[in-house]
C-alpha cells in the first residue's frame, strides 16, 4: 500500500487536520484501518520499519504501529524515532496481550481486533 501525500489542500471532512499513521505488515489490515478513519483524518499508512521511518515526520499528530513485524517491531521503531526527538504520541495494535511496561514509550496499546471507536478515542486522548 502506498503512503499518501500530504498536500495543503487536505479534505474538507472535520477533524481532517490530524494525520494519523498506521504500520504494520498486513497491508489488509492498512486497508482496513484507513477505511474506518478516513473521515476523522488525514491517514499515512506504512508496511515496515523502513517505510515508517521515511514516512514518519513533524506532519504526524498519532502513529500507531504492530508490535511484531518481521523487519522491525512497533516497540523498536518507536524506540528509534524518540532517540530521533520526536515526541509525537505513538501507540501499539498488536493481538499480543500488553505486557507490564512501566517505562513504555507509547501513549495507548490496543489489543486486536479494533474499531474505529478505540482508534478514535485514542488519537483523541493524545492529540
Amino acid at each position: 500500500m502506498a503512503t499518501q501525500d500530504i498536500s495543503a489542500d487536505a479534505t474538507d471532512t472535520e477533524g481532517a487536520e490530524t494525520t494519523v499513521l498506521f504500520v504494520d505488515d498486513e497491508p489488509d489490515l492498512l486497508e482496513v484501518y484507513e477505511l474506518l478513519c478516513e473521515s476523522e483524518y488525514d491517514v499515512l499508512t506504512a508496511t515496515g520499519g523502513a517505510e515508517a521511518l521515511e514516512t514518519f515526520g513533524s506532519h504526524v499528530d498519532f502513529a500507531f504501529f504492530d508490535r511484531r513485524m518481521p523487519e522491525m517491531s512497533g516497540d523498536e521503531i518507536i524506540e528509534t524515532l524518540r532517540d530521533e526527538g520526536y515526541e509525537t504520541p505513538m501507540g501499539i495494535i498488536s493481538a499480543v496481550d500488553p505486557e507490564n511496561e512501566p517505562g513504555a514509550a507509547y501513549a495507548s496499546y490496543l489489543t486486536k481486533p479494533i474499531d474505529a471507536d478505540e482508534i478514535q478515542s485514542a488519537v483523541d486522548q493524545h492529540t
